[in-house]
């Protein structure tokens, strides 16, 4: 698991790697040590449930929120939510194609 994260975080920009299960508790952290990663990962699952709620989604999706002072990127799976943070500046599309491959290569662990 800590080696699809590292790989994550080689993508320029990308700040913190995070994974959390449905109810947001975390599965595992990687990045700046001054994120409070167990308040990401509660307030992620609960934004999942009121988009899931409000939307009526399917179970697996992806979103992202970018802003003048950085970018969160999210896709939900079945069992887990991979979250990447990254700088304003970031590579949006190679952040979204890292992700969408590293929640593949996750869901084979998880």
């Amino acid at each position: 698991m800590k080696e699809i994260m590292k790989d994550l975080l080689s993508t320029g920009g990308v700040s913190g790697c995070i994974i959390t299960d449905r109810e947001g508790e975390l599965i595992d952290f990687l990045g700046d040590g001054g994120i409070d990663d167990t308040l990401v990962s509660a307030l992620i699952a609960e934004i999942t449930k009121e988009i899931e709620g409000q939307m009526k989604i399917p179970t697996d999706f992806t979103i992202s929120a970018l802003a003048n002072n950085g970018n969160i990127f999210m896709t939900v799976r079945k069992d887990f939510i991979l979250v990447l943070l990254t700088e304003p500046n970031a590579d949006t599309g190679e952040v979204r194609l890292r992700l969408r491959r590293g929640a593949k290569l996750l869901a084979k662990l998880i």
